[in-house]
Parts: structure tokens; C-alpha cells; sequence
């Protein structure tokens, strides 16, 4: 089993050398190494990684992006790059436990339905003190160390932390490309996309030191400490999607690639599941509507209960997004779905052109 590493960088010259001494430090050393540097101005990122790489005893493989694309293009460009079977994602400013590597690995051995493996962490401040787990607040949600099935634990929220993650480069071209347009970082599309459709472990050792510091993209909010507020540009491009307008579109989007390449291999409770998610987050905005408009306007109880049974969840145009996406590379047996789901929708008297109505204006492309 091949194992490689995708790591993103940008202006990562406080930590870096750290994580990448980490990485050397591992028990079973990776087969190589991917670095997708989004276009640093520090002057020393690149040159860090490449005198690393000189002395690497594995390979190392950087590239410079033209222009700078933002951590979910540049994650997606280092992820194609990878040619080993098994794909770990890697932050540049975190500390890996040395048996990292080792320990996924012989999860994936072990268990070979098993798409993606992820751990806990130790969330640590920028001197490696450690503030908490990463897993306090959802271990009860997921069970520890065995396969199992979690996509619907994760329509309320993300539970997987990017930096912890290792999936199946088989996959890849399930998740790839990930959509530019969602609240869904790059963590949160691939753990759901490939949940859908495979059994999922998580290993409750805490097997990174994941950092926090002020100029992280986003992080975790501790409370009571310093890093309670968090705040980025990638947070603010977050919240600018106002709910539950962001998890619609989010939602959509993926029920789309869910369709378009995944059609054979989700389950039918699956997408019942997501499409639920979608018709209750539909629900809650029509509601928000109704209260915000004039008197003159505003439906009564019984009305509404009346709208809302009669409203219908519009996905042909995501479908058609996710094609536009995929180039139309696809199977016959996701032709087929494709064409069924379209046809559902078309029965209701709902078009393409519909889409435009439907969603906020910040979220259209």
C-alpha cells in the first residue's frame, strides 16, 4: 500500500518546519509527499520545503500555483497530484503523533470496505499546549474504531476535521472536483460525499497536535480562552450565506454529486435522508419568509401549512451544475439516475431556470 501525503501551503513559515519534521519523524514514512504552495509572499515557505526536500528520505513534490486559488482549489490541485492508494490530508501548521501513518494504515489493511479514516486531535495553542480534544464534543455521536455508516450524522454539521482525515484515492474521482460555491469546506464535501458511500472509522487517539493561532482559516472556537472568537476571511465568506440559504445550496450540491457519480453506490435511505434535510431546511426558510413580510402579506398558521405541502425541492438545476462540473464524464448507470431525477422534477413543471429564483444572490456562480 502506497501512502501519500497532500499538503496545502501559504505564508506557513512560523510552523512549518515543525510539521515537516513530523512527518520525517513517522514510523512508516510516507511514499511521498505533494505540496500545493497557493502563491506564498512570506519568502520562506517554498524554501523551507524545498531544502526539506533535499534531505527528504521519501519524495517530495512541490508546485507553485500561478495565482492564488484559496485553500479549497489548492487542497482539490494537491489531492489530484497524489499517487499512492491512500491520501492523507495535511494543514502546514500542525504536529503529527509519529505513529500516525502507521495507525491509519493498518485501520485501512484491516478493514478494506472502509473509505476514510479519520482521528482525534489534541487542540493545542501556538506553543503546543494542549487546550482540549477535538473530539469532546461529537464522540458520542460516532462510534470509535469500527466501520460504520455516519453520513447522516453528518447533515447537521461537520464532524471531520480535515488535518485528521486519510481516504481511499480510489474515491477520488467520486469527490474531485469539489464545488467552489457551498459553506461546505474542502473536509466537510469529501467526508460527506464519501460517507455516502462507504463505511467510515474513527480512531479516538488523538493522533495530531492541531494548532491554533491568528492566522489560521478557521479553526476551533474553545471557549473561555483567547481563541473563543475566530476570525479569518474564510470565516467571513461563511457567514455571508445567510441561513439557512448556505445549507440549501450546500445540501443540493451534494445531492447532486450523490446522483451525477455516485448513483450506483449510495443507499436509497441516504438520499432520503439528505433530500429530508433539505425539505426541512426548505421548510424553516419559507417560514423566516413568511414572518419577515408586511401584515398585509403574512400567511395565517392553516396557510402556511397548506404552502408547505405543496412545495416541491428543486435539484435538475444542481444536477446541472454538478455535469457543467464533471465535464459529463459519466457511467451509464449515473446517466440513467441522472435522467431520472430530472424527469421527477420536470413532472412537477420545474426548469433549469429555476434556479435563479430560488437561491440568494451571493451563492450563485
Amino acid at each position: 500500500m502506497k501512502l501519500s501525503i497532500a499538503m496545502c501551503t501559504y505564508n506557513g513559515a512560523a510552523y512549518l518546519p515543525e510539521q515537516l519534521e513530523s512527518i520525517a519523524a513517522q514510523t512508516r514514512l510516507p511514499d511521498e509527499l505533494v505540496v500545493c504552495d497557493d502563491r506564498s509572499t512570506d519568502g520562506r515557505t517554498r524554501e523551507i520545503v524545498e531544502a526539506f526536500a533535499r534531505k527528504s528520505p521519501f519524495q517530495v513534490r512541490l508546485s507553485v500555483n500561478r495565482k492564488t486559488q484559496g485553500s479549497r482549489r489548492n487542497f482539490e490541485q494537491a489531492i489530484r497530484r497524489c499517487g499512492g492508494d491512500i491520501i492523507f490530508l495535511c494543514d502546514q501548521d500542525d504536529v503529527w503523533d509519529q505513529t500516525k501513518l502507521a495507525r491509519i494504515e493498518e485501520t485501512f489493511l484491516s478493514a478494506p470496505e472502509i473509505g476514510l479514516v479519520f482521528t482525534n486531535a489534541k487542540v493545542v495553542d501556538e506553543d503546543l499546549q494542549t487546550l482540549s480534544n477535538l473530539s469532546d464534543a461529537f464522540s458520542e455521536k460516532i462510534p470509535a474504531g469500527e466501520p460504520a455508516w455516519i453520513f447522516q450524522s453528518l447533515l447537521p454539521g461537520n464532524l471531520v476535521t480535515g488535518a485528521t482525515l486519510a481516504f481511499r484515492s480510489s474515491l477520488r474521482r467520486l469527490v474531485l472536483p469539489i464545488p467552489g460555491d457551498t459553506i461546505l469546506q474542502h473536509d466537510g464535501w469529501i467526508a460527506l460525499i464519501i460517507a455516502a458511500i462507504a463505511p467510515v472509522i474513527f480512531l479516538k487517539e488523538p493522533l495530531i497536535k492541531y494548532r491554533q493561532h491568528g492566522e489560521q482559516q478557521i479553526g476551533v472556537s474553545i471557549a473561555g480562552t483567547r481563541y473563543e472568537p475566530r476570525d479569518s476571511p474564510l470565516i467571513h465568506t461563511v457567514h455571508e450565506h445567510a441561513y439557512p440559504a448556505g445549507e440549501i445550496h450546500a445540501f443540493k450540491t451534494a445531492y447532486a454529486r450523490l446522483i451525477t457519480k455516485c448513483s450506483g453506490l449510495v443507499s436509497h435511505q441516504d438520499l432520503e435522508a439528505i433530500m429530508g434535510w433539505i425539505g426541512r431546511l426548505e421548510n424553516e426558510r419559507a417560514v423566516l419568509e413568511n414572518n419577515a413580510a408586511s401584515a398585509a402579506n403574512r400567511k395565517t398558521w392553516e396557510e402556511m401549512k397548506d404552502y408547505l405541502a405543496l412545495r416541491t425541492i428543486r435539484i435538475e438545476p444542481y444536477i446541472r451544475d454538478d455535469l457543467f462540473r464533471l465535464r459529463y464524464r459519466l457511467r451509464p448507470r449515473d446517466i440513467r439516475a441522472v435522467w431520472s431525477e430530472i424527469r421527477s422534477d420536470r413532472r412537477h413543471g420545474l426548469q433549469w431556470a429555476d434556479r435563479e429564483s430560488e437561491i440568494s444572490p451571493e451563492l450563485s456562480t
